[in-house]
């Protein structure tokens, strides 16, 4: 029975090319079938799961990227996520001499990721915690390792003038926000809740729209709002729109913030990884009852005319 040893490490050469990226997010590795030793994965790029990478392009039952699991490092984190509509994927903990078996894997797996719902969509992923791990797609056995990132101290930066805190317009250029016309009402995040409990579907809408936001995705961009009106049978992608207005009325008292209202949404709870969760259920829910098909002719029927 195959075995890797958790504990390997990659050549000096490879560790001082990569010693300023892994202080910053923390070194994650694999060991590709038939590899022959440890691989760094880049932080700045998934590192797809795939046909090629896992089997060598042999097992024609595995799915090419995107439409497999794979790494990731978003939020400050290493995550395990899947596109794979067809394969369950396991995550277990690695101890020492622990056999490269699929069976073995699943029984011992700490998550198991369940089959994607539909192409392009995903299940949520799953945040990695220091250490070695084994992942199992199909009959495929993936190594990991996560080392933690190297904590430096910091110079102290220069003191700013009489320690006044940083303005609202200071701290939304740091999430690379344009400057705001004007700040968010003081009880934008308490009427916006109130309004999201009274109307389910404009949360679950929400979330479906920026689903890559929630996700962390890197350069996410909203969901198109036909697709959304679709996914939930509303009257068109106006429908959608007029969330958004009535969003930015609550928040800020004019329109004109379309990025800034997904960072709003997250930054205060408001939309989750929970509510995409139902979101996405409920939009699976209404395509296999014909209903999302329904609407789809509809729309079209609309543009026609």
């Amino acid at each position: 029975m195959d075995h890797v040893s958790r504990n390997s490490k990659g050549s000096a050469a490879d560790g001082e090319s990569r010693a300023h990226g892994a202080a910053a997010t923390g070194r994650l590795v694999i060991w590709p079938p038939g590899g022959g030793g440890w691989v760094d994965c880049a932080a700045d790029e998934i590192t797809w799961l795939d046909r090629s990478l896992l089997s060598g392009n042999r097992d024609l039952t595995l799915h090419r990227a995107p439409r497999c699991a794979g790494l990731r490092y978003v939020h400050r984190q290493w995550e395990l996520f899947s596109r794979d509509t067809t394969h369950q994927v396991y995550l277990a903990p690695h101890e020492d001499e622990t056999p490269l078996d699929h069976e073995a894997v699943q029984a011992a797996a700490r998550h198991v990721l369940p089959v994607a719902p539909a192409q392009h969509y995903e299940t949520l992923p799953v945040a990695l915690e220091d250490g070695g791990w084994l992942v199992s797609v199909g009959t495929w056995v993936l190594p990991l390792r996560l080392e933690a990132p190297v904590r430096r101290s910091h110079p102290a930066s220069a003191p700013r003038g009489k320690e006044q805190p940083p303005t609202q317009e200071e701290g939304s250029r740091t999430i690379g926000s344009p400057v705001r016309r004007r700040p968010h009402r003081p009880e934008a995040a308490a009427d916006v809740r109130a309004y999201f409990d009274r109307n389910g579907t404009a949360r679950m809408a929400m979330a479906f729209h920026y689903q890559e936001y929630i996700l962390g995705l890197p350069a996410p961009q909203p969901v198109p709002m036909t697709e959304v009106a679709i996914a939930f049978d509303l009257s068109g992608e106006g429908a959608v729109s007029d969330y958004k207005k009535l969003l930015q009325d609550l928040i800020w008292k004019e329109r004109g913030h379309p990025r800034e209202l997904a960072e709003f949404l997250l930054a205060n709870g408001l939309l989750t990884r929970a509510d995409l969760e139902l979101a996405r259920k409920t939009a699976m829910a209404n395509e296999r009852s014909g209903k999302s098909e329904m609407t789809r002719r509809r729309l079209q029927y609309l543009k026609k005319k």
